[in-house]
């Protein structure tokens, strides 16, 4: 009976001794993130959880994954218990806030992105999301505030560029506007969006030919609403 139990109670040990670390199945969850396999990765992130619910890096990513397959709601509460557990980290409050973004809760979003550029000023993102806010309530000197500090720490992104030619063509700075919105087509050649806006500030400098010129451009790299002003604007 002894013999019997000792080798039972080693073979315990080996499963035991075999299984996956904490670390380990977030790293594997991580992976499976990764692959785009949300729903496997959420079983590695649960077990890891299982082993220490306060692991901050578990709980983000579970967050993560679940706002990749639209699961909001659940994605905010699991970014909540990861904030709860460690306040000092920006992650969870700025995937916290991109999923409020998307939920039109606009204003717990700019909370959260306030959050992250105090722990973190650096975070370009941070300030690109609450600026695009900020131009959707039509703050378009605040959104720009945003923008211009997103550029000096990131001058090579297309994206930041046209946000801040949309916002300055909204305050009538034109000359600004077609500057940043030209340096976005320049960084991202076949940048549709761009294209379109470019083509709204020249038509509202009366510069129809190069107005159109652009508005077709647009049309041809396939963003919508190019077709709509060019029919506004463009037919004879």
């Amino acid at each position: 009976m002894r013999g019997k139990l000792t080798i039972f109670a080693v073979v315990t040990l080996l499963m035991f001794s075999c299984s996956p670390s904490e670390e380990e199945l977030v790293q594997q969850g991580r992976e499976l993130m990764g692959q785009e396999n949300y729903a496997e990765a959420l079983k590695k992130l649960n077990k890891a959880l299982e082993k220490n619910p306060q692991n901050y890096v578990a709980l983000n990513a579970k967050g993560v994954a679940l706002l990749r397959i639209g699961q909001l709601d659940e994605s905010i509460e699991v970014f909540t218990q990861a904030i709860n557990t460690d306040t000092t980290q920006y992650q969870a409050f700025f995937n916290r806030g991109n999923a409020f973004r998307l939920l039109g809760r606009d204003n717990e979003a700019m909370l959260d992105y306030d959050y992250v550029t105090e722990i973190k000023p650096d975070v370009v993102d941070a300030y690109l999301n609450r600026g695009a806010i900020l131009f959707k309530y039509n703050e378009f000197d605040r959104a720009l505030f945003d923008f211009e500090f997103a550029l000096r720490m990131d001058p090579n992104n297309a994206l930041i560029y046209l946000n801040k030619g949309k916002a300055e063509l909204r305050i009538n700075n034109f000359e600004d506007a077609t500057y940043d919105l030209k340096k976005a087509i320049e960084i991202k050649p076949d940048y549709g969006e761009a294209y379109y806006w470019l083509g709204l500030a020249e038509l509202t400098r009366d510069n129809k030919p190069q107005g159109c010129e652009y508005l077709n451009s647009a049309a041809s790299l396939g963003f919508e609403g190019a077709m709509e002003a060019i029919s506004q604007n463009c037919m004879q």
